[in-house]
């Protein structure tokens, strides 16, 4: 083999082995932690599969997210946003910014649980809210909400702040005294005859987290992410999900960026049952793949079948600026 041959060989050999790995790209919008703590593994083992590329850019909350998303509509760079589901279903009616999920396209979607799926968003894992507690300082543990208002547990509890789960403790204490979807007077004066239990109403994920290791508290009004965490700074925790136990999913948009397809191969790779195991272990979030099996403790914080309920995201957001004006006046 002459010298203008080999080159010419080598030069195929090249182009063609890893070309496609540098041509096609994706860049998702993602709060800082879930990508470094799983999404950023997840993407690598992606683009090492298909040989398209993920970039990754952050964000401090679904909102702020939103926000950067619709400032750039008419030539969106991001081509999947991650949210909550809260936050998503009202973004999905702008469809001047984002196209429905392509369902066909999704080879993995019969694999989801009831509710991961919708017309606007795919689910990533699903967390409900319940109760924290360090097992080696609460005796007497709670097991239902009520429990929450016992004398015995003053100074005791980190609540979340109005500003964070979009609302999910108001609405759990409305239903629990008789209110109604219109009038939340009810969960108010709950929540206003809970201010002696509470030590801290926390406004992030890492306050909160803090605040128990610190022992401002040992109880924690939080989800199942949060007792994992915390239990790695040795704290014996435990968790429970009463009825009526609000349910979230964080979830995966898709706009009308220029790489529709290429998202639509990241959106079904990371509802896969491999991606989802991988999830489950680096995040402890329950997944929303069915045929992933779920370790026994985080089996035991989950609701049961029937006592979870997914908050309504449109009335979440007609009314969270009000609630949390209102909720300000009486948490101290």
């Amino acid at each position: 083999m002459n010298i203008k041959t080999l080159l010419l060989s080598s030069a195929f050999v090249l182009a063609a082995a890893p070309a496609f790995a540098q041509d096609k790209e994706i860049t998702i919008q993602i709060w800082g932690s879930t990508w470094e703590n799983g999404i950023k593994a997840i993407s690598q083992q992606f683009e090492a599969e298909t040989g398209i590329k993920v970039n990754a850019v952050t964000q401090s909350s679904s909102g702020e997210g939103l926000v950067k998303l619709q400032a750039e509509r008419s030539s969106p760079s991001v081509d999947v946003w991650f949210a909550t589901n809260t936050i998503a279903s009202e973004a999905g009616q702008d469809q001047e910014l984002f196209v429905k999920i392509p369902k066909d396209k999704l080879t993995n979607s019969g694999e989801l649980i009831q509710g991961a799926l919708s017309d606007d968003w795919v689910g990533i894992y699903y967390y409900p809210m319940g109760i924290v507690y360090d097992a080696d300082v609460v005796t007497v543990p709670p097991t239902s909400w009520e429990d929450l208002w016992k004398p015995e547990y003053k100074s005791q509890i980190i609540a979340p702040a109005m500003s964070i789960y979009s609302g999910s403790l108001l609405m759990v204490a409305n239903q629990i005294n008789g209110g109604t979807i219109d009038n939340f007077d009810a969960g108010f004066e709950a929540l206003k005859n809970l201010n002696d239990n509470v030590s801290l109403y926390y406004s992030s994920d890492s306050q909160a987290r803090q605040s128990i290791v610190q022992g401002e508290g040992s109880i924690l009004i939080g989800q199942s992410s949060h007792m994992n965490a915390i239990a790695k700074e040795g704290l014996n925790m435990k968790m429970v999900a009463p009825k009526p136990a609000p349910m979230y999913f964080d979830v995966m948009m898709m706009t009308k960026g220029d790489s529709q397809d290429e998202a639509a191969q990241f959106v079904n790779y990371i509802i896969s049952k491999g991606a989802q195991e991988e999830m489950l272990a680096r995040v402890n979030m329950a997944p929303v793949n069915k045929n992933v099996a779920l370790p026994e403790e985080l089996a035991a914080a989950l609701p049961a079948d029937g006592e979870g309920f997914v908050m309504d995201g449109r009335l979440v957001n007609e009314n969270v600026s009000d609630w949390t004006v209102r909720f300000d006046e009486i948490a101290r």
